[in-house]
């Protein structure tokens, strides 16, 4: 990382003002992923807890934590204080998902999606492998607990009809188990958390809103904007409410927790 984002990334660890770094990453004309410096940030440190929701298979060119835990979480030298949580719910990727990490004390993995409330609830994916019928991979990245996310909310960002009609053709529903946040952090002792990573194919505003933030507020969350429709300017609100300052960068927004 560059000498600039450094200097970026070492104003967040020493507690640096939002309206400092703001100003900091727009001298640089947002050239960077803030989510990137984020991290950085967070690996200066001793101890760090991530979760990351939409894990997939964990190690696609578009996965946002797959290069930072091979380096700092499951690395040589890397420190037992850093621990991550991976939630994916649909069983095939999964597998892969273990088979990445298997072994890997720090990174504790979890087959289920996390939501708004518990219970079973049907999540809707691509039922065949995409490549082997001539389309990109990343269709298969697309699984959501939101049946619109490949009908009203496709159309409103992405919208090629051709991919469309083909992943509507082969949609398949399947049931997951579901999981608050709160109850994920309880479960394997999450006093904190560092870095909230949401990638949850238009269901991201209905997880945020479902933070009890007065128990739990994390450093940062990243998640992606692009798909929220409607709720977009809901979700800004309330990260604004809760003390969180905002950055834009291409589909996702970065929140930073202020103080």
């Amino acid at each position: 990382m560059s000498g600039p984002l450094q200097a970026i990334a070492a104003r967040w660890r020493t507690g640096g003002t939002w309206g400092a770094i703001h100003s900091a990453a727009f001298r640089l004309g947002f050239a960077i992923d803030p989510a990137r410096v984020a991290l950085w940030a967070l690996s200066l440190r001793p101890r760090f807890t991530i979760v990351q929701i939409g894990a997939f298979v964990g190690d696609t060119d578009n996965d946002p934590l797959h290069a930072f835990i091979a380096r700092h979480v499951v690395g040589k030298g890397a420190k037992a204080a850093r621990r991550v949580i991976l939630v994916e719910p649909v069983r095939e990727h999964f597998q892969k998902l273990e088979r990445l990490y298997a072994g890997c004390k720090n990174v504790i993995l979890e087959n289920v999606a996390v939501a708004d409330r518990s219970g079973k609830r049907p999540m809707y994916r691509l039922g065949v492998d995409p490549v082997e019928h001539g389309f990109p991979a990343w269709l298969s990245q697309l699984s959501s607990l939101k049946g619109e996310r490949m009908e009203s909310l496709w159309d409103s960002y992405e919208g090629i009809a051709e991919y469309k009609a083909f992943y509507l053709r082969h949609r398949v529903t399947e049931i997951v188990e579901c999981v608050t946040l709160a109850g994920l952090l309880e479960k394997h002792g999450f006093k904190g958390l560092d870095f909230l990573q949401i990638d949850a194919e238009g269901f991201d505003y209905e997880i945020i809103k479902s933070i009890d933030f007065a128990a739990t507020r994390p450093r940062f969350i990243n998640y992606e904007y692009v798909l929220l429709g409607a709720d977009r300017a809901a979700c800004r609100a309330l990260l604004l409410e809760k003390g969180y300052g905002l950055l834009d960068q291409r589909q996702d927004t970065l929140a930073i927790r202020r103080g």
